[in-house]
């Protein structure tokens, strides 16, 4: 029988998650920090919290407003049947569903039109966290990318054109309701929202891009989710392998929220080596399984390579990860120390990392499985992934940090292995040549905790 969730542990899930955790003073004013990494550190997820109600928290739709640490109620009453009808899955509500969506022109100013893969890696390290924090309170979790886009939008109040759903995480057991039960009818929010700038550009290929992969029907959602057979095409795995030494599950780790208030994007990596062990550590746990709605139990989208620079008993050179054999196979032998900082746009930052993962997928399979949907799915199971290595990584006592790339260089430099696969997003890791401070719990003006 699993945890059930109350507003405090609620509360919890969503600071680990979205919460700030660092403030610092500039002269524009004071500058935040959230508790999961995101591109240019500049957040553009936002989370909405819709309840049938639980204990302390009555039914409604919310906003997670971080800076003051309070839910803001949209809507009174409960809608979760109408959001269940928007998955697909009418009759099977949940306890709390948190909503992630991106407010695109946050950091579209910036990265322009590739900000759209922006979207996903940033929720699924938010949703990495989220999970985390899910499964240390013995609460069950599922991701759903999966739903209509019309109706969970205009559930949520989003003005079109500047903000879109990107995922669901449906919190706790399934509660059984009559299908046949009439749904209210979702009536338009008109909310006064405060702009994000003086002047906002109009990225019309980032709407045009999502508009495309948009589910249009309940049953146009469920034929979605089951688009994606079990992969029957047998991978090579290349010579010499080198089986992973994970530590052992007793080793002594500090609490998760220690791990994720201690966790901030390395600037600067020390050129002492990682272990093998902890690299294994790390691969073993971000490559585990994901609840999410699309994948078949034991499947993924996703696959690991990456470049070892400095790792304690593995060869310097590139690897490949074969899931089944739980084994790493080299690709080349070498120093590419250089190549793996080119990769990741030159940056000096993944020369000197001890080893820097790409996370990689066959994107023609994909799409074909999953339409151009599928192109949400595996950023998205990246960007959780990596959120996996964030966690894991910072448990472990050492330091990451993600980066945009040259795609098709990472794919020529991978080949011929990953001669069909496309990166999705790159994670370096290492120890950090500096001792950060940790965050702190940042809740309301007074910065005092709850």
């Amino acid at each position: 029988m699993t945890a059930s969730i109350d507003l405090g542990i609620l509360a919890e899930v969503l600071f680990f998650s979205a919460g700030l955790t660092r403030k610092m003073k500039t002269s524009a004013g004071v500058y935040y920090m959230r508790a999961a990494p995101a591109t240019g550190a500049l957040y553009p997820i936002e989370l909405y919290v819709v309840t049938g109600g639980i204990p302390s928290l009555p039914p409604g739709v919310y906003h997670f407003n971080p800076r003051d640490f309070a839910l803001v109620k949209l809507r009174d009453g409960d809608y979760s049947a109408e959001l269940a009808a928007a998955v697909g899955r009418a009759g099977l509500t949940q306890p709390v569903t948190v909503a992630f969506t991106s407010l695109a022109w946050r950091n579209a100013w910036k990265y322009e039109a590739r900000s759209y893969r922006h979207w996903f890696w940033d929720s699924g390290v938010i949703a990495a966290n989220l999970l985390a924090t899910l499964f240390s309170e013995g609460l069950t979790a599922r991701l759903d990318l999966g739903f209509v886009d019309r109706d969970v939008n205009r559930l949520l109040g989003l003005e079109e054109g500047k903000e879109a759903a990107v995922a669901l995480v449906q919190i706790g057991d399934s509660l059984h309701r009559s299908p046949d039960d009439e749904l209210k009818k979702i009536s338009e929010l008109v909310l006064e929202v405060e702009p994000l700038s003086r002047e906002e550009a109009e990225y019309a290929e980032i709407w045009r891009t999502n508009e495309e992969s948009e589910l249009q029907s309940p049953g146009e959602v469920e034929a979605w989710r089951e688009g994606l057979g079990p992969h029957t095409q047998a991978v090579r795995t290349p010579r010499p392998t080198f089986q992973l030494q994970p530590l052992r599950e007793e080793r002594s780790t500090p609490p998760l929220e220690e791990v994720i208030l201690r966790r901030g994007s390395t600037r600067r990596f020390s050129p002492q080596p990682i272990s093998f062990e902890n690299l294994s550590t790390i691969i073993d746990a971000s490559t585990s399984q994901i609840p999410l709605d699309f994948l078949p139990h034991g499947e993924s989208l996703i696959d690991f390579y990456f470049i070892a620079n400095q790792v304690q008993g593995l060869p310097s050179g590139s690897y490949f990860f074969d899931r089944e054999k739980d084994s790493l196979g080299q690709l080349k032998a070498g120093r590419f120390r250089d190549m793996s900082g080119y990769l990741c746009l030159e940056q000096p930052l993944f020369s000197d990392a001890s080893a820097v993962f790409f996370l990689m997928t066959d994107l023609a399979r994909v799409l074909a499985s999953l339409g151009n949907r599928g192109y949400r799915a595996a950023q998205f199971e990246a960007g959780v992934r990596a959120g996996k290595i964030y966690l894991s990584s910072y448990a472990l006592g050492m330091g990451a940090s993600g980066s945009t790339f040259y795609d098709d260089a990472v794919t020529e430099f991978f080949s011929p292995q990953a001669k069909d696969r496309a990166t999705m997003i790159a994670v370096g890791i290492g120890m950090p040549a500096y001792k950060a401070r940790p965050g702190k719990i940042l809740v309301g003006s007074g910065d005092q905790p709850p």
